[in-house]
């Protein structure tokens, strides 16, 4: 697993920006941000915050980033997810229509 730092530096090569860039955008310093990315200072949440903001990501994308297999899984989640609802939609059918047989033969003996 990657530290923060790593994958902050990841994020700033992937933008194809130097330390400097990504110090001005994060109103830090260089050195400030240097730190940053070697793991010599722990980011507060607010911080990380701000980095996954000023890259577009969430804070669950930052986190995934450098990490081997973490997207595979995450569709394979998804996937499993639209799975489990479309089998949930299917029984709520077939209840619905099991419902409708019952008040049928319901109707038929009261006749």
């Amino acid at each position: 697993m990657k530290t923060l730092g790593e994958k902050f530096r990841i994020l700033r090569q992937k933008r194809g920006v130097n330390q400097k860039a990504m110090a001005d955008l994060l109103e830090i310093s260089i050195p400030a941000y240097s730190k940053l990315e070697t793991s010599i200072t722990d980011p507060n949440f607010s911080r990380i915050n701000q980095i996954a903001e000023v890259h577009n990501l969430t804070l669950r994308e930052l986190l995934d980033v450098g990490e081997e297999g973490v997207n595979e899984q995450t569709q394979l989640i998804d996937q499993l997810k639209e799975k489990v609802s479309d089998l949930e939609n299917t029984v709520i059918k077939l209840q619905t229509k099991l419902i409708e047989l019952y008040d049928k033969e319901d109707q038929r003996n009261k006749k």
